[in-house]
């Protein structure tokens, strides 16, 4: 029986016309409904990957848009994420000083370490190296390969050793998992009816892809369908920077009509010619490192680079202060959260120069996601350069310069003095929850805020960190902190986010708790001077007051020494908003109180859905109502079309939901700031008062002339 299955089965095999695009058709939906099953399980597709081989054997940005932007100088000290390497070769071919590379896959290293190594032989010709990297000639890249082996590390030694002949034989544009599956994507085309390799015989023919443009809105309905699924892993995409619109039809075939319905594609597209024809057939169409005329230079230049198995984080954290000039990220932070974005910034800072460019690219064309970025004054330059690229990866382009001014050193663990014991907790938790029953009928609002909360205040802190998670995203984003910076927290009873800030309280000229629960103030103090020095709690003032008095600002000029002609440079709403009766009043005067610099960030409770209409809002609205606490989906638009329009503030909105003893909690962090830009010096300045000084300049200029 079993020999008669065996007998069966090569039969059916030798009968396989592997010839035929529909064979491989077959085979590439077998193997991605496996993978799509694997993925369904928790299975991680990418890691796998990476603990076998490197995903990228070309890099998937476009060179010619980084070297617009970026304007390399021969004084630049440069660091990029890996990837393939080839555009930091193309970099050293400008002559910066030193290029710093890194990467979390040894194996995208070892095939940078590969063509560096190369490089630095002496005896290596031009001829050889485009056999090699254009021409994929296993004979020349293994003749090579025995030259310059012993100059390799061991461990690129030992995983190129049994590889390297296999991976040019087979051709390099099929290896790593790229490579892989772009075998599989061309049978994309075929089943949209699209002959890839006849249009490649017109020469990429830009009359042959229009008069066959329909072709490209089939292959999206199956890019559609594969790529979110199945294919995003093999091309380094993880699940979480997929966005809603990589499940939409249009989405792709947007892509593949700007990609292929360039008329410039034949002669100027080498990215996706590499993938259909297999390599680079010729070499007028291919990266400026396989350019002949670039090659002397390539060579001379290729002892500048140093290259790091590790974060970006880490990487930073090896170099020396101030090392940096320019600093390209890709589009790795789309996959990190707010908080690993923000460590890894505040290790950016300190290896860079202020002013240093910082370029990156996204899957999205906001920043909205994570409430760091709030601290840059970030350009988009998506719609200037999206048209320009050629590979067409990432929808969104952004820059921004460093700021002199530290960032915020967001410090989440409760000093000890905040911390409470079980027995602690739960009375306080059971002296909110019963509240709503006990606490009797209080018209004021300083009195119902007093009744609430003069029983918890002991373990206000320790009770409510699991519950206003967005306190510490809110932090994140509360700006670099100058020397002599200013912080009005409104509704700040115990003072927790101080806690946060305790490194840099030094730097602050004034800090303002501003309250109408004078318990939780008296216990913020006490908790303060426990955790800080004398000098810094100098500089702290506990104010017991309404935002909404009329005088206010005459108030609060008294404990910044009758000087509040500058305003606050940040105004925190923490969980407080949402207790003011007339809050809409309360941002009124936050704005009132701005510095030219300042911003407002208001963290705080958010609705599940955009109109607040669902009954899970319902649900979540009437419990908190029982403890004077608003939530309607009204706060959002008052904030940004009323209070803050974005004709005259930068605004940014970050919306999410955690979970709390198994109950979703949806929250929001929104941040409203003057519009200010960064110089190249560091130095941030209102953009107003800029523009003005930038048109005085001028007109003293003319005046000269």
């Amino acid at each position: 029986m079993l020999s008669v299955l065996v007998d069966s089965g090569r039969t059916l095999v030798a009968g396989i016309d592997y010839a035929a695009p529909s064979t491989w058709a077959a085979i590439a939906f077998v193997l991605m409904a496996t993978f799509y099953l694997l993925m369904r399980t928790g299975f991680d597709m990418i890691e796998q990957i990476c603990n076998r081989t490197y995903i990228y054997n070309i890099c998937w940005e476009d060179p010619a848009v980084d070297h617009e932007i970026m304007n390399i100088e021969e004084e630049d000290v440069i660091f990029r994420i890996c990837s393939a390497g080839d555009i930091v070769l193309d970099y050293a071919i400008e002559g910066p000083s030193k290029i710093v590379v890194c990467d979390m896959n040894q194996h995208q290293l070892f095939l940078f370490e590969l063509k560096v190594r190369m490089l630095r032989d002496p005896n290596l010709t031009y001829d050889e190296w485009w056999a090699i990297w254009g021409s994929s000639d296993a004979d020349v890249a293994t003749a090579v390969w025995k030259r310059i082996r012993h100059t390799m590390s061991g461990d690129g030694r030992k995983w190129w050793d049994p590889r390297i002949d296999r991976t040019f034989r087979k051709g390099f544009a099929k290896s790593g998992s790229t490579g892989f599956v772009s075998k599989w994507v061309i049978s994309l085309f075929w089943l949209g009816g699209f002959n890839v390799k006849e249009w490649a015989s017109t020469g990429f023919s830009h009359e042959y892809i229009v008069k066959n443009s329909k072709i490209l809105e089939r292959a999206a309905f199956f890019f559609r369908i594969l790529f979110p699924t199945i294919l995003a892993p093999f091309a380094g995409v993880p699940k979480n920077q997929l966005g809603e619109e990589f499940y939409t039809v249009e989405f792709y075939e947007n892509i593949l009509r700007e990609i292929f319905l360039d008329p410039e594609f034949g002669s100027k597209n080498y990215f996706y010619r590499f993938y259909t024809e297999g390599g680079y057939k010729d070499q007028t169409c291919c990266p400026r490192t396989l350019q002949k005329e670039h090659f002397q230079k390539l060579k001379q230049n290729s002892g500048c680079f140093e290259w790091h198995h590790a974060t970006v984080q880490e990487t930073m954290e090896r170099v020396k202060p101030n090392t940096f000039t320019k600093l390209v990220l890709l589009d790795h932070m789309d996959w990190m959260p707010n908080r690993m974005v923000h460590d890894e910034w505040v290790a950016l800072q300190r290896a860079t120069r202020p002013g240093s460019l910082v370029l990156w690219r996204s899957a999205f064309t906001k920043m909205d996601d994570k409430p760091f970025f709030n601290n840059l004054d970030i350009t988009d330059l998506s719609p200037q350069y999206y048209p320009k690229d050629r590979v067409k990866t990432y929808p969104g382009t952004f820059k921004t310069n460093m700021p002199i001014e530290p960032l915020p050193w967001v410090d989440e663990e409760l000093s000890p003095c905040q911390k409470a014991s079980v027995v602690r907790k739960a009375k306080t938790t059971a002296k909110m929850i019963l509240h709503p029953l006990t606490g009797g009928k209080i018209n004021g609002h300083g009195d119902k805020m007093s009744a609430f909360y003069a029983q918890q205040a002991l373990g206000y802190d320790a009770v409510r960190e699991s519950m206003l998670v967005a306190r510490p995203d809110m932090m994140t984003s509360f700006g670099p902190i100058k020397e002599g910076h200013t912080w009005l927290d409104v509704g700040g009873g115990t003072g927790r986010n101080l806690h946060y800030l305790r490194a840099q309280l030094d730097r602050f000229q004034r800090v303002v708790i501003l309250d109408i629960c004078k318990e939780l103030l008296d216990i913020g103090e006490v908790n303060a001077r426990k955790s800080f020095t004398p000098s810094q709690c100098e500089r702290i003032s506990w104010v017991c007051l309404d935002i909404n008095v009329p005088e206010v600002r005459s108030k609060l000029a008294v404990v910044m020494d009758n000087d509040l002609k500058r305003g606050f440079d940040t105004i925190t709403f923490s969980y407080s908003l949402s207790m003011i009766p007339r809050w809409e009043e309360a941002l009124m005067s936050a704005k009132s109180l701005m510095s030219p610099e300042g911003r407002v960030i208001v963290a705080d409770f958010d609705t599940f859905t955009e109109n607040g209409r669902s009954v899970s809002d319902f649900v979540l609205r009437n419990w908190y109502h029982q403890d004077g606490v608003r939530i309607e989906a009204k706060t959002r638009e008052v904030i940004t079309k009323n209070v803050f329009p974005r004709s005259d503030f930068t605004l940014h909105m970050t919306r999410f939901q955690r979970t709390l003893l198994g109950v979703t909690i949806p929250h929001m962090v929104v941040c409203c700031k003057q519009q200010t830009e960064t110089n190249t010096l560091g130095y941030r300045r209102n953009s107003s008062l800029a523009n003005i000084l930038k048109s005085k300049e001028q007109a003293e200029e003319k005046k000269m002339e």
